[in-house]
């Protein structure tokens, strides 16, 4: 079922959602470079992402989904959850710059999914609805191919929030062992290993002596490996 909405307010919803997005690619752009840990930032756009997926999920009970595949989402999103807080660790990676403060990278294919997830819910909605969809107002009905597109674009959205919740609070909780002095972390990325990269701040810094990194054959008889991106 297709609303009417004038030009105004088409474009208005093309520039919130256009808004939300260009805010998520930034943000996957930070977590993949490498940024600063803020506590207040990460819970933020934690409760944002939360929010989003929730409601554009739950609007599809007001567009012909049944409310008895509640249930199922929820089972979704706490399982992702629950297998991201427990692997979370494995692509997540911390380190101390000079100036003390902890930054930490790694994790963007959660960030992925969620992104595809949402972009794929919101044009369903709007290629078949239209701007009223965002609404959230009873009375638009979907049917055949678009409800069961729209069904599995909330699972894959529901299966991102899940991801999304249980990498944060893997992260907060390794954060707060860090500041408690629980745990140790390398007082520079170059430190780091597998992954590493340069930090926002010392993007412009000396390079070490190569002799650091250099690794004769003799004394590596496994061979060289080459570094993988935290993703």
């Amino acid at each position: 079922m297709s609303a009417t909405q004038s030009p105004g307010s088409s474009e208005t919803v093309l520039i919130i959602i256009a808004f939300i997005l260009l805010a998520a690619v930034r943000r996957v752009y930070r977590i993949y470079r490498g940024t600063r840990f803020s506590m207040a930032r990460t819970v933020v756009f934690a409760l944002v992402y939360v929010a989003l997926g929730v409601a554009f999920s739950a609007a599809s009970f007001y567009q012909g989904v049944s409310v008895y595949l509640a249930p199922l989402y929820a089972l979704v999103a706490a399982a992702s959850a629950l297998a991201s807080y427990l692997f979370a660790d494995r692509r997540i990676v911390f380190w101390r710059d000079p100036d003390g403060s902890v930054y930490f990278k790694g994790g963007v294919v959660i960030y992925v999914i969620y992104l595809v997830g949402l972009v794929a819910r919101l044009s369903i909605d709007y290629a078949v609805i239209g701007p009223s969809a965002f609404s959230f107002t009873p009375g638009l009905t979907l049917t055949g191919t678009a409800l069961y597109g729209t069904i599995a674009t909330d699972l894959l959205l529901m299966f991102g929030v899940g991801l999304l919740t249980g990498r944060n609070i893997r992260t907060v909780r390794r954060y707060r062992r860090i500041e408690r002095g629980e745990d140790t972390i390398p007082d520079s990325p170059s430190q780091l290993g597998v992954g590493a990269g340069p930090s926002p701040s010392t993007m412009n810094a000396k390079p070490q002596s190569t002799q650091l990194a250099c690794q004769c054959p003799e004394s590596d008889p496994t061979g060289s490996k080459f570094p993988l991106p935290h993703l």
